[in-house]
């Protein structure tokens, strides 16, 4: 479960796809099957999609101070992300 956390900081959509392929019920879980979401999480926000999932996959969801920490490091990397090119672009 590490090395997967760990590719999904250097390649969220990557593996959110595969999850999404290889086991869908974590990613389709927390969105009691609805698809919108996690396909809107893939293109908008895929590092938070990924959180998402994981805390609520964890046993105590978001009522716990971990999932709540989860949540928003993924929050915080894709904005990061979001950001980061546009200081290339400017050079």
């Amino acid at each position: 479960m590490c090395l997967i956390g760990l590719l999904g900081l250097l390649a969220p959509r990557v593996v959110l796809i595969a999850l999404w392929f290889f086991y869908q019920p974590f990613i389709m879980g927390p969105f009691a099957g609805v698809w919108i979401w996690p396909l809107l999480g893939l293109f908008l926000l895929p590092t938070t999609t990924l959180a998402y999932c994981w805390a609520i996959a964890l046993d105590g969801g978001f009522s716990s101070f971990s999932g709540l920490l989860i949540l928003a490091m993924g929050i915080l990397f894709d904005i990061c992300f979001l950001g980061g090119g546009r200081g290339v672009l400017r050079r």
